[in-house]
Parts: structure tokens; sequence; C-alpha cells
């Protein structure tokens, strides 16, 4: 089984929230908007959540989602270190 990094605990989080984790530096809107770009701009992942029953305007990202979201994305750590390389 994948161990969830200690950044992110295994519960249900609202989606700006686990947006502001990816994007610190944003205003909370703006990782929002960025987080939901990066979503839909990856199909794999996209067509993965929406298998769980993730649908676009969701909120609320529970367990079984965040779990996706960070095999396909890294933790927000792994992710910040990712982007400054690029």
């Amino acid at each position: 089984p994948m161990k969830t990094p200690p950044s992110i605990a295994f519960r249900t989080y609202v989606m700006k929230e686990l947006a502001c984790l990816y994007f610190p530096e944003e205003r909370a809107d703006l990782a929002s908007r960025h987080f939901r770009l990066l979503i839909r701009q990856d199909p794999l992942l996209l067509s993965e959540l929406q298998k769980l029953g993730f649908r676009p305007r969701q909120r609320m990202l529970p367990p079984s989602l965040v779990q996706v979201l960070l095999r396909h994305l890294g933790t927000p750590e792994e992710f910040d270190q990712i982007s400054r390389q690029a």
C-alpha cells in the first residue's frame, strides 16, 4: 500500500485547501483555479478521478480522490521541487 506522506493527511479536503498546499504562494482563489486547471489538462488524471465520481465543480475531495491526486502529482513538496525545475 502507498504510504501517505506526512504533509497530507488521509482525510477529506476542501478543493481550495488542497489547492493552497500545492500553490502556497498564491491567493486561495487563484490556487484553486490553477489546481483545477492542472487536473483538467491531465487526461489520465482526470479520467481516473472521474471513474471515482469526481465532477468538475466538486468542492469536497474524499480520501480516495486525494490518493489519486497524490499518485499523479506527488506531494505538495515534490510538486514544488518539480515546478521550480521546469
